[in-house]
């Protein structure tokens, strides 16, 4: 009962995503002034992006664990406990990179602040509910946390392409070669997601594919960031300013697949 009146209390998180986007912003444009400056990044604005980052952490680590504690099951499934998966998986890249690649932590508050926004503002979804036999199956756990995973790393290479259109051209190299190491795991787990969720799928309705609409664009999805691989070839893509205007507009394939999916287009695998 403690726990449960503790979740309520916590499980909207308002003031973590006002403070986030806050930070984030502050962030963002602070980077791009250093950048445009040649210079590195400040030592305070990392530390104080640390703490900011495991307190967060901590936030969503706590509020998703009494989830989980007080539902009994993996709290991957609705539109609240995506977002917050999301959130925390930015917060755990910052906590990860804060260090050694300080250019992320704009995009890694930015990602988390918007995320946990979507959460707060999803009706019930805070509500804990019993979940429908289809989704209790382990293979439906590694395919969100595969798919949200992607999700997360793709949304910080787009705010990164945001970045890189503002910066100096020397600067938006650096920029370039950050998203392109964010790229490929962000696309092998796009993959990896995608073949465990037809899997899953052949279990739980009977066939791998369908052609339903999310299916159809998470295909769409992975086949347009395939693009960004071959710069050897695609000319374009050896522009610097390209890449990142790529990077930004390919990240709307992906909200069409979750939001677009979920709220416009329905099919199967639409939830709220």
């Amino acid at each position: 009962m403690n726990a449960e009146i503790l979740y309520n209390h916590i499980a909207i998180p308002t003031i973590p995503f006002i403070v986030s986007l806050a930070w984030g912003m502050f962030l963002f444009i602070l980077l791009a002034v250093y950048l445009s400056r040649n210079r590195s990044y400040p030592r305070w604005a990392k530390l104080t992006s640390a703490c900011l980052g495991w307190i967060l952490l901590v936030y969503l680590t706590l509020t998703l664990g009494l989830r989980w504690g007080l539902s009994g099951q993996v709290p991957f499934a609705g539109r609240y406990s995506v977002m917050m998966l999301m959130a925390l998986f930015s917060a755990v890249a910052v906590c990860i990179l804060w260090k050694k690649h300080p250019l992320v932590l704009p995009m890694g508050f930015l990602l988390s602040g918007f995320t946990m926004l979507l959460a707060a503002r999803s009706g019930d979804g805070t509500q804990i509910t019993h979940l429908m036999p289809v989704l209790r199956s382990p293979l439906l756990s590694i395919h969100v946390l595969s798919m949200m995973l992607s999700y997360t790393l793709l949304g910080i290479a787009a705010f990164n392409g945001i970045m890189g259109l503002i910066v100096p051209k020397d600067a938006s190299r650096r920029l370039r070669d950050i998203s392109l190491v964010i790229l490929y795991p962000a696309v092998f787990l796009l993959v990896f997601g995608t073949f465990i969720g037809a899997v899953w799928a052949n279990i739980s309705w009977g066939n791998y594919w369908g052609w339903d609409p999310k299916e159809t664009w998470a295909l769409v999805t992975f086949m347009v960031y395939s693009f960004a691989f071959h710069g050897r070839i695609l000319k374009p893509f050896r522009n610097t300013r390209f890449f990142h205007g790529f990077c930004i507009a390919a990240f709307v394939c992906v909200l069409i697949t979750y939001f677009g999916v979920n709220l416009i287009l329905g099919g199967i695998h639409s939830y709220n």
